[in-house]
């Protein structure tokens, strides 16, 4: 059953047929996407302080938040490569002044040396459970269960590296 020449075109090879398929996707892909940003708890931020470039980048992932995610989603900037201060090109007041015209917090971290890697994850882990943990004292549900408790267990290395949490 091949193409007769009668000028038709079967459906399979139709490019109305593929562009209706193109857009179902991209319905779909926006349907995904907006439940993905919508289920988000918490978000971390990372620039790169040695690329002025990704520093920059920051304030529009900021808008992509603003315009897709929940509006009570935690957030957090971190600076990483804060172990290479010699090739830094961000510096950390910048950092720190963007956090706080977003009311967002900041850390500078090391994912080379581990520095604060662990406390920007249980810092965000504690906020996102602190909200979650009012939200189910707010609502009184019955049979909700109690409040959930994130504790650190970890040893205390210290850093030569001066990263701090504002």
């Amino acid at each position: 059953m091949g193409h007769s020449g009668s000028g038709k075109i079967p459906n399979n090879h139709n490019g109305v047929l593929q562009r209706s398929h193109g857009r179902n996707f991209r319905d779909k892909k926006n349907i995904i996407t907006g439940m993905i940003w919508n289920s988000l708890q918490g978000i971390m931020l990372v620039y790169d302080i040695t690329n002025e470039k990704s520093f920059d980048n920051i304030k529009n992932w900021i808008r992509n938040i603003e315009e897709h995610a929940s509006s009570d989603v935690e957030r957090m900037i971190l600076g990483n490569k804060c172990d290479m201060n010699d090739k830094r090109q961000v510096s950390k007041e910048r950092g720190e002044k963007l956090a706080i015209d977003y009311g967002i917090k900041f850390l500078e971290t090391s994912a080379k040396s581990s520095a604060n890697v662990e406390e920007a994850f249980f810092t965000l882990a504690r906020d996102i459970m602190t909200k979650l943990n009012r939200k189910m004292n707010d609502s009184n549900s019955a049979g909700a269960g109690g409040p959930v408790k994130i504790t650190e267990n970890r040893s205390k290395k210290t850093s030569f590296f001066r990263c701090s949490l504002l």
